[in-house]
Parts: structure tokens; C-alpha cells; sequence
């Protein structure tokens, strides 16, 4: 093993890392995560693997000539299978790179490793994903997996290469709490790269951007795949989906955005596994990278959202909208029929007037709460405070107003705050994105007054977590004998029926300084 590895070249090309991992300092609020480089796109050439197998040099031209900057290969090399020289020289005359290649963990045991390695090294792979592994849904099996794939991370770096992993649904089934997917994550260093299929994620019903933020810097490489639910056959607007990018029901738009701005990817490999209205493989390929390439150009034009609507993508998934822009409609003032005079539509914002104060709250104001109760959600929203400011936002009010005087005496609440400008910002539990006086926030990345923040919260059968600005910031299980311990060493110990309800209100807080919303909308999970 060692004579062979002495055959390898030294590293050069080191992978890039582009943010904290989830025990890192925190971060001010004028650093969130951002990326100027747009991810190159490829191709996984199992999409068209006949079409390889037929005749390798004359498809890799074409899928040049489409547009693509790069392939990942799949085990088939054509007549180069023994030739990286060659195939390296090849890829250079068609303008092709090579964004990574799916190898099996057997592949890189001792007696392999030195010659597979090798041949990637040669051809100018630095990203090796391996496809499956049958320990990956499996209670014991999975942390074996990820104690062999941190393994190999570290044998890897010294010849500038990484190793990944690629999930198929089995990786999303629940496993202590979270999924089998997030037990690879947190069993393996940074360094390990997350080939999260999208199609697979969203075959599973589970949500892509949500897990490209969760681990920030992990998803240097993305399956661009269109997989539908087994209800495939419904439609939206009287409208069929297919597999093919943009005839679908995925948001293409938002994942992308997630990519760029957290996921840290270098490239989004484009997969066809299903080839709808009799087309080839190799005109789906091309359709779907049509579709994808209509996603990339309007988000670097610019191309803005409308605010305060629902996509047909987000209609399609489940989506609700809690403001329409223009009304107060499913909202009340806690304990009363109505919403208060104090809370204004403004532009599309809803907007607390704070002119007219009442102690520590405002006149016909108060906290405000959605007609409907929720109890498994996602809920998606955007805040903006003035200087100095402080609200939060409520999840699970119980209200009984007779009992319980305001809605953070039952409510759950995520801290909106002006970290900075407001005394709280210096008490860890109480700065933006915190779980209010009970679990701080793992990074500050809350903007400054005036500017809006993107809030996602996921509230799933006790697994809650927070995401803030794109970041993954916290994450508890609730209604367990240790959440009741942490209830009882907070403020909250003594107030009777705080975190117990399972269904509730969601709220906004009125602490008596200006506040706006928009873009609110959940999903019941």
C-alpha cells in the first residue's frame, strides 16, 4: 500500500471551504453567508448511459455542445478505462471538466485505493461521491457508513481530493429525531461533501433548501433531478407535471438561491433518471437544462420575487399564505376578535405604529395571532425592526386570554431584535434568532435595523429548528423530560402551561417598538 502510494502526486488544488460549521463562533451581523460565483453546470452521465455506452466520445461532444461545463462520471469510461492520460487529453480538446464521479466505498478499500485514486487524480477529479450504501438507512449500519466515509476524507486530502456521499430517499426516513441523512452530516467532518438529490429529497417529502442551509459550505456539488411524488398525476391550473426542470413542481429558484448564497457549490449536476412524453434520454437531458438555465438567468438578471404570492412550485407543495399584502384577513389581536388599529398595511408590509404607546406596548396594538392553529409546519416570513428594536415571533399560543394573560405565556417565541442597538443583545437566549430565554442561537447573523431577514421555522412531530438568514441557528426537541428541564431553568419556570401545547397559534409580538412583516406563508408537514 505504501510502495503504490508513493505512485500519487502531492495535492495542488485544495477544495474550498465557505463557511462555519454549526459549532463555530458566531459571526456579526454584516458577514451572513454570501457568494458571488455562480456554480459551473454538468451532467451525471448515468442520465444517458446508453448513449455513453454506444458511443462515449460522440455524446460527451454533444452534451458539450448543450452547454455543459463538465461531467460526473458513473463507472464508464468508453475506450479510456484504462487511459486517464488519454481521457484527460480528450476532455481538454472537447472543453469539458470533470465536476466529481460516483465510486462505489468498495472501490477505495487498501487494495484499490492506490490505482482508483490514481485514475481520478489523473483525469482531473477532486470530488468522488459514493452513490449508495446499504448501511445508509440503517440504525447500527449509518454511523459505520459515516466513520468509514470521515475515514476516507482523511486519507484523501493529502492528494487534494474529497469525498462525498449522495442521498436516495431511504436516507430521509426519520432516525433519531431528525433523518438518517442529518446523522451522516453530523458523523463526518466538514470536509465530507453532502450530494443531496434533489428529486430524491423531494420524492421523500422533504424539504432541499432546508438542507443545503442546514449545513452551510457541505453541498459543493447538487443532483439537479426531477422526481415526482407518487401523486404525479395531479395537477395545478389544469396543468401536467413531468420530470423535466421547470415542468415540475420542485422551486427550482429558491434551492439555486440556497446553493449560491450558503451551500458553498461549485457545481450543479444536472440528472435524467426518467424520460417523460417519449423523448430520449438525450433530448430530456436537454430540456432539463434548458429549463434549469431559464432559473439561472433570472435570478442573475435580478429577477425578483412578487412579495406577499405563492409560486405555482410553492401552491403545488403545500404552501399557505398567512398575508396577502393588502389585509389583515387570519389575524386577531390576541383575545379579541379583531386586529388593532395600531397594526397597518403599508406597501405590503405589515407594520406596527408605534406613535401612540400604552406602557411596554403600543395603543390598538397588542400580539396579533393567526386565526388557525398549527401543529407539524414550516413556517417561512421576512421582519424588519427600526433601531433599537425589539418583537418575536410566537409558535404553539394557547388562547385561553382568561388564564393566560398574553401570548408569550404559553407561546414559544424566536427573538426578533436589533442585537446591536438593544440591551438584550448582550444577554446570550435573548438576541435575534434565539429560542427566547432557553436556547441561544449557534451563530449572530441577524442584519442590521432596516434591512429585511428571512426566517424559516420547522416545527416537525417535536423536532424543532431554526433558520435565520439563510443559516441553520438552532435545533431542540420539544416535550421531552429534558425540555422540561430546560423550561424550569428559564424565566418561563413558574408560569404553568408555557411549551405545552402540541397545536397552536402562531403570533407576532408587539413589545412596543416599530416592526414590519411580510412574505409570511407555512406549510403543514
Amino acid at each position: 500500500m505504501l510502495l503504490s502510494l508513493s505512485l500519487l502526486s502531492p495535492s495542488i488544488v485544495h477544495a474550498r471551504q465557505t463557511s462555519q460549521t454549526a459549532n463555530s463562533q458566531p459571526v456579526s451581523s454584516q458577514n451572513a453567508v454570501k457568494s458571488t460565483q455562480f456554480p459551473q453546470l454538468s451532467v451525471q452521465l448515468w442520465s444517458v448511459k446508453e448513449d455513453v455506452s454506444k458511443d462515449f466520445e460522440g455524446t460527451l461532444k454533444k452534451l458539450a455542445a448543450m452547454g455543459f461545463q463538465g461531467v460526473e462520471f458513473a463507472g464508464d469510461f468508453g475506450l479510456y478505462k484504462n487511459d486517464a492520460p488519454g481521457l484527460k487529453r480528450f476532455l481538454d480538446k472537447t472543453g469539458l471538466q470533470v465536476s466529481g464521479a460516483h465510486v462505489a466505498i468498495a472501490q477505495l478499500k487498501p487494495d484499490s485505493f492506490a490505482k482508483v485514486v490514481k485514475f481520478y487524480q489523473d483525469i482531473g477529479c477532486t470530488k468522488l461521491i459514493v452513490p449508495s450504501d446499504a448501511r445508509a438507512g440503517d440504525p447500527v449500519g449509518v454511523k459505520l457508513l459515516a466513520q468509514d466515509l470521515s475515514s476516507l476524507s482523511k486519507q484523501l486530502r493529502p492528494f487534494g481530493m474529497r469525498i462525498g456521499f449522495h442521498n436516495h430517499s431511504v436516507e430521509m426516513n426519520t432516525f433519531e429525531g431528525q433523518t438518517y441523512w442529518d446523522a451522516i452530516a453530523k458523523n463526518t467532518p466538514h470536509e465530507v461533501i453532502l450530494q443531496q438529490d434533489v428529486g430524491w429529497t423531494s420524492y421523500a417529502g422533504k424539504d432541499p433548501v432546508l438542507f443545503v442551509k442546514r449545513y452551510p459550505g457541505r453541498t459543493l456539488t447538487t443532483h439537479y433531478k426531477s422526481k415526482l411524488p407518487v401523486k404525479s398525476a395531479q395537477t395545478d391550473g389544469g396543468k401536467f407535471y413531468t420530470t423535466i426542470i421547470g415542468q415540475d413542481n420542485i422551486d427550482w429558484d429558491a434551492l439555486y438561491q440556497a446553493n449560491v448564497q450558503v451551500g458553498g457549490t461549485e457545481w450543479i449536476v444536472v440528472e435524467q433518471e426518467e424520460y417523460p412524453n417519449g423523448l430520449s434520454p438525450m433530448q430530456s437531458v436537454e430540456q432539463s437544462l434548458r429549463g434549469l438555465k431559464a432559473v439561472i438567468a433570472a435570478r442573475k438578471a435580478g429577477a425578483a420575487r412578487p412579495h406577499n404570492a405563492l409560486t405555482p412550485s410553492e401552491q403545488a407543495n403545500g404552501w399557505k399564505l398567512l398575508f396577502d399584502g393588502k389585509s389583515t384577513q387570519g389575524w386577531h389581536a390576541y383575545g379579541k376578535a379583531s386586529v388593532g388599529s395600531a397594526w397597518k398595511i403599508y406597501q405590503g408590509e405589515l407594520q406596527l405604529d408605534v406613535s401612540k404607546k400604552d406602557g411596554w406596548q403600543t395603543s390598538g396594538g397588542g400580539d396579533i395571532v393567526t386565526d388557525e392553529q398549527f401543529d407539524h409546519f414550516h413556517l417561512q416570513l421576512e421582519w424588519k425592526l427600526q433601531k433599537n428594536g425589539n418583537s418575536g415571533i410566537f409558535l404553539y399560543v394557547n388562547e385561553d386570554a382568561k388564564q393566560f394573560p398574553y401570548a408569550w405565556n404559553t407561546g414559544l417565541e424566536m427573538q426578533v431584535l436589533d442585537n446591536d442597538g438593544h440591551a438584550d443583545g448582550k444577554i446570550f437566549k435573548h438576541r435575534a434568532g434565539d429560542l427566547y430565554d432557553l436556547i441561544e442561537a449557534t451563530e449572530a447573523v441577524a442584519l442590521a435595523p432596516g434591512q429585511w431577514n428571512l426566517v424559516d421555522i420547522v416545527s416537525d412531530r417535536g423536532e424543532l429548528d431554526f433558520y435565520l438568514n439563510g443559516r441553520h441557528v438552532l435545533n431542540t426537541r420539544l416535550w421531552t423530560d429534558a425540555w422540561k428541564d430546560l423550561v424550569k431553568k428559564s424565566k418561563f419556570s413558574n408560569m404553568q402551561g408555557f411549551g405545552e401545547s402540541k397545536k397552536g397559534h402562531i403570533g407576532l409580538q408587539d413589545h412596543g417598538d416599530a416592526v414590519s412583516f411580510r412574505n409570511m406563508k407555512i406549510r403543514r408537514l
